[in-house]
């Protein structure tokens, strides 16, 4: 009896327990989403790349020596081709991240979020709303923070009463060759 048990305990199958990420404290989510205007926006990790802001010779020099090259350079970012992205930015903390959006875009989280107020209500008072050293410039609420806080503060902001729209701020590129 106890064998025809066994087998019948054995023979059922079993579905492995769905697979959350784990988003280490300062590191980047290799996936993330955002609301803006009411609909989500999705964004990927890119493992081939990692960008340099306003760049210094120690940074180069350590990503050359880890087999990184230059992929493209554009104003005061340049972008590395790196074999992984998420073991580079974990060692390199001067290291932004590079993200896709759905049309192949890259986007590269510079620090801050951008806050758009609903129709009729004065970004002012978004602003007020906010605090933490917001800005207003041209109908848009800036609000300051770290690069690494973009995502987790855009999604917080989204649920603002007179936000129409959040989204991080992002340095905005064409696809490298």
């Amino acid at each position: 009896m106890k064998s025809v048990l066994l087998s019948l305990v054995l023979s059922q199958v079993v579905a492995p327990p769905p697979v959350t990420p784990v988003v280490e404290p300062g590191s980047w989510p290799a996936v993330t989403t955002w609301s803006d205007g009411g609909k989500e926006r999705t964004v990927h990790l890119d493992e081939s790349l990692v960008a340099e802001r306003d760049g210094d010779e120690h940074t180069g020099a350590a990503l050359r020596a880890q087999g990184a090259m230059v992929a493209m350079t554009r104003g005061r970012m340049r972008l590395w081709r790196v074999e992984r992205a998420s073991v580079v930015l974990t060692t390199e903390p001067k290291l932004l991240p590079v993200y896709r959006d759905d049309g192949a875009k890259l986007r590269v989280p510079i620090g801050g979020v951008l806050v758009v107020p609903k129709t009729g209500v004065a970004p002012e008072k978004v602003r007020d709303a906010i605090g933490k050293g917001t800005v207003v410039q041209h109908g848009v609420v800036k609000v300051p923070c770290a690069p690494l806080e973009v995502f987790s503060l855009a999604k917080s902001l989204s649920e603002t009463a007179g936000v129409w729209w959040v989204q991080p701020d992002w340095w905005l590129g064409a696809t490298p060759k």
